[in-house]
């Protein structure tokens, strides 16, 4: 029979800790820069369309 123990998680050494926090600040910032990146071609784009509606 399997034991009915509840696995208790070690804390996270503090350097470890670090590196995750790190790690999890550096993904937000490259999302960020693409986001920004690719609205600013969006926007040239649309900038550069003539406007049609006005005939």
């Amino acid at each position: 029979m399997e034991s009915n123990k509840q696995l208790i998680s070690q804390p996270v050494a503090e350097s470890e800790q670090d590196n995750l926090v790190t790690g999890f600040f550096a993904i937000g910032m490259i999302i960020n820069i693409a986001l920004v990146v690719a609205y600013i071609i969006w926007a040239f784009r649309q900038w550069g369309k003539k406007n049609t509606s006005n005939k």
